[in-house]
């Protein structure tokens, strides 16, 4: 279940609250429609249609799970999001239908319509939510009063982090620092003053950023803070070096930090994306890639002279480097392996044209899946020429190769594929690329390669 903030209590209560208004408002439509359009819920078909419609919606928010950072939660965001959500839906429903051969028993219009009416709803009633909760919220009403131990650097970082993001049961009172210099505006006294205060002003909550040679300090306030049930929390000092969120780990009774999250790198994750991986790949590749090599082959080599693979040595995980397949898009020539296509590129051949468009040229791939070189769904591997280039020029670039790379990748379901002309491209890119795999799940995978099927259908002006 998704959250406000992975710090706020009230995050999981309010994606329930969605998650079950959504549910009575999806039946109260049903019921209301087949009131409309005269039809019995005492009918089988109907009843059925009923328990699919909402196994589809679960199904749904499964995929493309409630998103509830309301800060910074767009209109265009929900819209988007009840889309998808609506289409898979929409997909669950008519497999069920089909499988249990009840298409011609179930009006057509009424499962259209309700489609149609659910989205609109749905999107009203979500953009309401969103300005009464955050009024809620917002007020301080439900927040918790908290101040914060130091006015430093690190101080002034989780100030910052409390009160621009979506935290919203947290309200900041100010700061107690023994440096009268640190005035940032907020500053309510020395560290000495912070209990009188704490204790005058029914404060909750303190977050302590003191620097270790304070050890004295820090310890008299954890025991001052436990005596009196007030939460205490000491920020660690590696807010000074990343923004990054991090992952605490330990070793023996030792705390420390992982310096990025990355789900595969458990072994039970690993299993899972790696069976995926194994059964999609052979499945497609003894059904039907023999028949669509057989047809893209031939194309090809009436379109021009040269082999059917185009095959490229590219960057993969932990940065070795391994054999790429595609089918050839273009005619041979000896910019194939230091230049990008572009747009009206003169080397394509017009079969060629047409399998960029359509993300054909990139089937092959499937057999680097079931080598072990590749993924279904991960970064898009990239010529060992850029991988040189970006290496100097973007920042962190190489932790994208902590996965492995794949046939479709979060980035490229966002806009970020085809030609790179600016840095700040192949930056937007890395930027999503990262955030894959420190956010990994099959859930997302799913929702990847369902985003990429959509893509190739309605068609993508950067596929070429």
């Amino acid at each position: 279940m998704p959250a406000i903030g992975k710090n706020n209590r009230y995050a999981a209560p309010i994606a329930w609250i969605i998650v079950v208004a959504d549910m009575l408002l999806l039946n109260l439509l049903y019921v209301v429609l087949l009131y409309i359009f005269n039809l019995k819920w005492s009918n089988s078909s109907y009843q059925l249609l009923q328990f699919l419609m909402n196994f589809g919606y679960v199904v749904g928010i499964a995929v493309i799970r409630v998103q509830v950072n309301l800060r910074k939660l767009r209109l265009s965001d929900i819209l988007k999001q009840n889309f998808y959500r609506l289409s898979i839906l929409f997909l669950v429903l008519l497999l069920c239908l089909f499988a249990q051969k009840m298409a011609d028993e179930v009006s057509r219009l009424l499962v259209f319509t309700f489609v149609g009416a659910t989205f609109l709803f749905l999107s009203i009633s979500h953009w309401i939510m969103k300005k009464v909760l955050l009024r809620m919220l917002s007020g301080g009403r439900y927040s918790d009063k908290s101040i914060i131990l130091g006015a430093g650097l690190l101080g002034e970082k989780i100030y910052a982090e409390l009160t621009n993001h979506a935290y919203m049961d947290v309200q900041v009172l100010g700061f107690f620092d023994d440096d009268p210099t640190r005035n940032n505006g907020h500053l309510l006294g020395t560290i000495e003053e912070a209990k009188a205060y704490v204790l005058d002003h029914g404060v909750s909550r303190i977050y302590c950023t003191l620097p270790l040679s304070a050890s004295e300090k820090i310890l008299d306030f954890l025991n001052f803070s436990e005596d009196h049930v007030i939460k205490y929390y000491i920020v660690p000092a590696v807010g000074y070096y990343t923004s990054t969120p991090m992952l605490l780990d330990g070793v023996g009774n030792m705390p420390v930090f992982a310096v990025r999250r990355s789900p595969l790198s458990y072994a039970h994750n690993f299993i899972i994306k790696r069976l995926l991986d194994l059964v999609v790949s052979f499945l497609f590749l003894i059904t039907l890639f023999p028949v669509i090599y057989l047809i893209i082959a031939i194309a090809i080599k009436i379109s021009s002279p040269g082999p059917v693979f185009f095959v490229q040595e590219r960057t993969g995980k932990k940065g070795t480097t391994f054999k790429c397949y595609k089918f050839r898009s273009m005619r041979c020539n000896g910019e194939a392996h230091t230049k990008q296509a572009t747009a009206n590129d003169c080397r394509k051949t017009r079969v060629g044209d047409m399998l960029r468009r359509t993300n054909f040229d990139e089937l092959p791939q499937f057999i680097n899946v079931l080598q072990g070189n590749m993924s279904i769904v991960g970064p898009r591997p990239h010529m060992l020429r850029h991988t040189d280039q970006y290496s100097q020029l973007v920042n962190k670039y190489m932790v994208r190769h902590f996965v492995k790379p794949g046939i479709t990748g979060w980035a490229q379901v966002n806009g970020f594929r085809g030609e790179t002309k600016h840095v700040e491209q192949m930056e937007g890119r890395i930027k999503r690329d990262i955030w894959y795999l420190e956010n990994w799940s099959w859930w997302l995978d799913i929702k990847i390669i369902w985003k990429t099927i959509i893509v190739t259908i309605k068609g993508d002006k950067k596929a070429y």
